[in-house]
């Protein structure tokens, strides 16, 4: 009797796996120090890809913008204090931290879609807005990171330089180590504390190229508006250079 034929043979089930398909590098390449983060190639990949993208993200940041100021006000008013005071400032911040952090978000995924050739639509910049809470404990992890800073103006105020650059360097650091942590929860699905703590080791590892392509492309970005309308490439192309490196130093697995 052959097994097919077999009457007591328990019943085979087929189970077929699911593939994906990787771009770009991966944590584990990262962190064993043999990322490919090259800053004239990031430079150039992100400006040809602005392509396609540019109307989405420049109408998405106008609709944002208009939505901070409407919402801003009105939270105010319903609270009945000053934006001017302590607790309407304290208000008025948590409010826009809450607007802006998941459509930084969402913009992200956005970017790193287009960087790996995938569908690109408008509505995607809003679609991280069921993730409000772990992205904003991010965003308060780093802002909490960065209370240095605080004691910046008294040390500017009692020409203590030294004390001002040892105030200023933590901060700074904060701010590039933890760039890639709201990209790692949102895309990885990973948890608050892991996405810090991969984004930090990730970052260090290339830290001088990332230093290198967040400040050119901020740079870039802020000279944009001197030129009132240079801003509508400069925004998607700062947008796509963030997206770039992070898929160079987490990688994207799409599922195939």
């Amino acid at each position: 009797m052959s097994e097919t034929d077999d009457p007591y043979r328990a019943p085979q089930s087929k189970v077929t796996e699911a593939s994906s398909e990787q771009f770009g590098g991966s944590i584990e390449n990262t962190l064993s120090g043999n990322a490919n983060l090259d800053i004239g190639a990031v430079f150039s990949e992100a400006w040809e890809k602005t392509k396609g993208i540019k109307g989405y993200v420049v109408g998405g940041g106008i609709l944002l913008y208009l939505a901070v100021i409407i919402v801003t006000i009105t939270v105010a008013v319903l609270v009945g204090v000053e934006q001017q005071s302590i607790v309407g400032s304290l208000v008025g911040q948590l409010v826009v931290m809450m607007m802006i952090y998941p459509f930084i978000a969402g913009v992200f995924l956005l970017g790193l879609r287009q960087s790996v050739g995938m569908p690109v639509s408008f509505a995607q910049q809003f679609n991280q807005y069921g993730m409000m809470l772990p992205i904003l404990g991010i965003a308060l992890i780093q802002t909490v990171a960065s209370l240095p800073m605080l004691g910046i103006v008294l040390v500017q105020a009692s020409g203590f330089f030294i004390l001002f650059a040892i105030l200023l360097l933590p901060s700074i650091y904060v701010a590039f180590a933890f760039a890639l942590a709201i990209p790692l929860k949102v895309e990885k699905k990973m948890g608050v504390v892991e996405s810090i703590t991969t984004s930090v080791q990730l970052v260090n590892k290339k830290f001088f190229s990332v230093v290198v392509l967040a400040l050119v492309s901020s740079i870039v970005a802020v000279l944009s508006f001197i030129t009132i309308i240079g801003w509508i490439w400069a925004m998607p192309w700062m947008l796509m250079v963030f997206a770039i490196t992070y898929r160079q130093l987490a990688g994207v697995s799409i599922a195939t």
